[in-house]
């Protein structure tokens, strides 16, 4: 265990209106929250001189005062390479498709993950980090896989990580987050203009499974496109929840899984398409409808990988 000292915080304008206890614990980390709840009942920590409450709201300009606290040692992040944030850094410089004071959207290559991790020497938020030295909040405000390309946001200012996160947990389409996809075989048109997948969900170890009984309620809108060469098909989704590989396992369920899909996928189809030089998961984030803090709505897109049209020959 260590322990921190005595100290008052200065609740800035970009951390107004955060929980009290989570604004603390941002702060000072490794502080079970039993314990913050203690010593606010207790008047150990007031703020503005007086008690406080964990659920109350904070105010700019607040004076949180906090007692000496026994906290956990941490565990140090994964450090990731220097040089492979710096290579990946140059690489994603060309592919940033808007920025603002508060945040980031980049067009994520296939294949590259988010963040570093087990056999990945630097991630998307690493190399953004070497490209924006000066942000100190920089965090990814949401995920997207591996495998998978497409719009990735990125919050530069703790208040807009907030914000989007908020929007992402109640769900529902305030947030809107559209996906163009190429399946297997033919998808035929329904009467409806647009196709509900309402399948619950269920994680098991690095997978996700169908899960009716367990699993946790899951929604996807999916609309037949076009015929995408003699075996595939062009659709497009939009995530109502995000479950882990929500989209991968509802078209699988379909019976229509995604080209490239190495776990949920077929592997005929997949050694075709690798054939015809196509050696990637056909899932693509393409649009983008965020709802800015301001009232303003951010409508981005970015147009498919061109490797895709390998398939339509």
């Amino acid at each position: 265990m260590n322990h921190s000292e005595p100290q008052t915080l200065i609740v800035s304008d970009s951390q107004a209106d955060r929980r009290l206890d989570k604004y603390i614990r941002s702060h000072v980390k490794g502080v079970p929250a039993t314990v913050l709840f203690r010593l606010m009942r207790t008047k150990q920590i007031t703020v503005n001189g007086a008690k406080c409450k964990p659920d109350q709201r904070t105010v700019a300009g607040d004076k949180v005062r906090l007692p000496a606290l026994e906290v956990a040692r941490a565990k140090p992040p994964p450090a990731g390479d220097r040089k492979a944030a710096e290579q990946l850094a140059r690489r994603l410089s060309r592919h940033i498709v808007f920025e603002d004071d508060a945040l980031l959207v980049v067009n994520k290559p296939a294949n590259i993950a988010v963040h570093v991790g087990s056999g990945v020497k630097a991630g998307v938020i690493e190399a953004l980090r070497v490209l924006r030295p000066k942000e100190k909040e920089l965090e990814l405000a949401h995920r997207l896989d591996k495998e998978t390309s497409g719009l990735l946001i990125v919050a530069k200012k703790s208040k807009m990580l907030r914000h989007l996160q908020e929007l992402l947990r109640t769900g529902g389409e305030d947030i809107q987050r559209y996906y163009l996809a190429v399946v297997s075989g033919g998808v035929k048109r329904t009467g409806r203009q647009t196709q509900r997948i309402e399948v619950p969900l269920r994680k098991t170890g690095a997978a996700t499974v169908v899960d009716s009984r367990a699993g946790q309620w899951a929604e996807t809108k999916m609309w037949v496109k076009k015929p995408w060469g003699t075996a595939g098909t062009l659709v497009e989704v939009q995530l109502l929840t995000g479950r882990k590989h929500q989209i991968r396992v509802h078209l699988q369920h379909l019976g229509h899984p995604i080209i490239g899909d190495s776990r949920y996928g077929n592997p005929a189809a997949n050694r075709a398409a690798a054939e015809k030089g196509v050696r990637m998961l056909m899932l693509h984030a393409c649009r983008l409808v965020v709802p800015l803090p301001d009232g303003e709505v951010l409508d981005l897109h970015a147009p498919m990988p061109p490797a895709w049209n390998k398939l339509r020959g």
